[in-house]
């Protein structure tokens, strides 16, 4: 479900800088680098194919188009997020999306918006000051206590689902991510937190679009929860919508989806990994969130109406919103199992912790959690290229080649398909970004034995090549080799039992944990 499109959500600040910030009555955020025309982002956070553009990314469009100053684009995503009856209708979309990564992006920006009256109206909004969370406008006349949460809400507002509904969705979250999966619990407020410890929820009108988000309120510095000294642990509240009626789906998977994707960003901040060391990409911040909810609720689907990301991109330095490449993480992980304690859950539990630990990050910090299970990245991601195109189930395939729910992706989503094709004797030069990117070439099928050869061109890049061969409701797959610039890759593939073939090439050079940007190679692929 699209959320917002991604920045860098982890500059190191301050703690006054961080309460200033971030302690606020009214938070917001920006759509960096906004998709194409076609592919919105919304819920708890992806962007589909078809979905039109979230709130966030008209305000962002009209800052880049010059109809609107940044100061004033800063000031609607604060009304976005708090006062959505006071934004603009021109900016008001119904297209789903979270809040959790533009707060993020927020606190730095407003401070060096200039003195316009619009930047003046910006500060003095993230100066105020609530009751218990950021980002809210005061009390609330009901409470709920849980073994876990304290919720506060009005009972007259809540739209289509009741008080126990939320409190059911937050508490089997924690028992599955907290208790089942073992990771840390979120460290209390230590200046303020309601009785008994419990994490803070408040349920607010947040209008038509706006799932939810997940607020830093204070530095706890090191998290009792972890036997490491977390350095930059970061306390955090919740806010959730009154109204998950107008979401895909049913309210209550939205509302599920929604629990499971934001406490894990509680998790994310009491772990320290959205603040200081690290440098966590947007795709890492909102893409494992995402996957989160699968593992918690996998009934609930609701991010199946928000594939496909762009598998050409690079997942190192991927430019568009960061929601739909949960199902790249998940492709690469699923084979260890979903929903159990240490199955796939556990490679992102790793992950998290390397960050939180500052042992590494982003894409050496995902190498060491798929190394915990003796995979590597490239391994594991060229897997994943081969499974995300057919998408075939698991009872006729190997394990690293299908996905448990292939079938009902292909049926929520539209199948994937692919880049282009070749002749029997053919060929066809192309680039592909270094850092895990893919492309999908179609083969000729049913024609019996063909010489296929992927010679590597110009850059540095390291190309994995298989052919992927669809035979019935399962899939084969043929190695061909890897390309590199000292080698070519070549084989004879015999595709005549294929109903479809598909050359999946995928480029595993890593040139750093946090590419600072896109390097390409090119390469040649030639049947005969």
């Amino acid at each position: 479900m699209p959320r917002v499109t991604q920045r860098r959500p982890n500059v190191s600040i301050s703690s006054a800088i961080l309460i200033a910030c971030l302690s606020i009555q009214l938070i917001g955020g920006s759509a960096a680098g906004a998709g194409p025309a076609n592919a919105g982002v919304g819920p708890a956070g992806r962007a589909g194919a078809g979905l039109a553009r979230t709130t966030p990314e008209l305000i962002d469009r009209a800052v880049r188009r010059g109809e609107i100053s940044e100061a004033r684009g800063a000031l609607y995503l604060i009304w976005a997020l708090s006062s959505p009856a006071r934004l603009p209708d021109v900016y008001v979309s119904e297209t789903p999306w979270s809040g959790t990564l533009p707060l993020l992006e927020l606190r730095d920006r407003v401070p060096a918006l200039g003195d316009s009256p619009a930047a003046g109206l910006a500060r003095s909004a993230l100066r105020g000051r609530t009751f218990d969370c950021p980002g809210t406008r005061g009390s609330l006349p009901q409470t709920k206590a849980t073994n876990n949460f304290y919720i506060q809400y009005k009972r007259s507002a809540l739209k289509g689902l009741s008080i126990a509904k939320y409190a059911g969705a937050l508490e089997t979250t924690w028992k599955v991510e907290i208790g089942r999966f073992g990771w840390a619990k979120p460290p209390r407020d230590p200046v303020s937190y309601p009785r008994g410890g419990r994490y803070p929820v408040r349920i607010e009108d947040l209008g038509q679009g706006l799932y939810g988000y997940v607020a830093g309120t204070h530095f706890a510095r090191n998290n009792p929860s972890t036997p490491w000294n977390d350095k930059d642990a970061l306390a955090s509240c919740m806010v959730l919508n009154d109204d998950y009626r107008i979401f895909p789906g049913s309210p209550l998977d939205a509302l599920r989806a929604t629990a499971a994707h934001e406490f894990n960003h509680s998790i994310q901040f009491g772990y320290g990994a959205l603040t200081g060391f690290g440098n966590v990409s947007g795709v890492m911040v909102e893409g494992l969130a995402t996957e989160m909810e699968d593992e918690v609720f996998d009934g609930s689907n609701d991010s199946n109406n928000y594939l496909w990301p762009e598998f050409t991109l690079p997942m190192g330095r991927y430019t568009k919103s960061p929601y739909p490449y949960w199902m790249v993480f998940r492709a690469m992980a699923e084979r260890f199992g979903t929903g159990q304690r240490n199955g796939s859950e556990a490679v992102f539990q790793v992950f998290w912790e390397q960050i939180s630990k500052g042992a590494s990050t982003n894409l050496v910090a995902l190498g060491k959690g798929l190394k915990a299970k003796n995979m590597t990245l490239a391994g594991a991601y060229h897997n994943a290229s081969i499974a995300l195109r057919f998408l075939v189930n698991c009872s006729t395939t190997a394990r690293s080649y299908c996905l448990e729910e292939g079938p009902s992706y292909a049926t929520a989503s539209g199948p994937n398909s692919d880049d282009t094709a070749l002749g029997p004797v053919d060929s066809l030069t192309r680039q592909i970004p270094n850092n895990y990117a893919l492309n999908w070439i179609g083969l000729p099928a049913g024609g019996g034995a063909i010489d296929l050869t992927v010679t590597h061109d110009s850059g540095d890049g390291v190309l994995r090549v298989s052919v992927a061969c669809l035979t019935g409701s399962g899939v084969r797959v043929f190695p061909v080799g890897t390309a590199t610039a000292s080698a070519n890759a070549a084989a004879t593939v015999d595709t005549s039992s294929c109903d479809d073939a598909t050359a999946v090439i995928s480029n595993v050079k890593q040139t750093s944990p946090s590419p600072r940007s896109i390097t390409r190679t090119d390469y040649t692929i030639q049947t005969a």
